[in-house]
């Protein structure tokens, strides 16, 4: 399943997929209850993809910490560790050991693997990041594209001077003459030597 589909909304319990987007709001659908929502979009949500976890090192997308998991936990089932904070510590330290537990809370754990569950019982397994690869492989060929336009556009000017050799004179703009209500003619006074 593709990350970018799948969101955390502030208040509601469980995570959601995308289904339409506008301007004035979403249409997701729970993956617990399979019920679908409009939600606002003053409402506070969260990718999946733009989350990360704190680990001694440098941080890890989440979309990598649960594909580890997944791998970890095979086929087997989830182990229950549901109220034990140790219990939910060892598990995760078995499988991301880098993780930083000063900057990571147990309740921050506890909702990894509830999470977890849900992606494993939508069969979300494994999580891939395609949108983003789709979109870089189009960038790349516009930007590949838009490079091909400008060289030729400066050739093509340097070659239409070499053909016209000179300069060419500036057109004079006509003007526009302004109608008179009265014609008047001056006579000339005679010159006297």
């Amino acid at each position: 399943m593709i990350i970018q589909e799948i969101i955390a909304i502030a208040g509601k319990p469980g995570l959601f997929r995308i289904l339409i987007t506008n301007r004035s709001n979403l249409v997701v659908e729970s993956m617990v209850d399979q019920k679908r929502l409009s939600i606002p979009g003053t409402s506070r949500i969260s990718s999946l993809a733009d989350i990360t976890m704190y680990t001694t090192a440098e941080d890890v997308l989440l979309m990598d910490v649960l594909n580890r998991i997944n791998e970890h936990v095979g086929k087997g089932e989830i182990p229950q560790i549901k109220g034990d904070a140790q219990a939910t510590k060892t598990f995760i330290d078995e499988v991301v050991p880098e993780m930083d537990h000063e900057r990571v809370y147990n309740s921050d754990l506890k909702k990894l693997i509830q999470w977890f569950a849900i992606l494993r019982e939508n069969k979300a397994f494994p999580l891939t990041n395609e949108v983003t690869e789709e979109a870089e492989t189009e960038s790349n060929s516009k930007a590949d594209e838009k490079a091909e336009v400008k060289e030729t556009k400066p050739k093509a000017k340097k070659a239409a001077v070499k053909k016209a050799g000179t300069k060419k004179p500036a057109a004079k703009k006509p003007t526009a003459k302004k109608p008179s209500a009265k014609k008047t003619v001056a006579k000339k006074a005679p010159v006297k030597k």
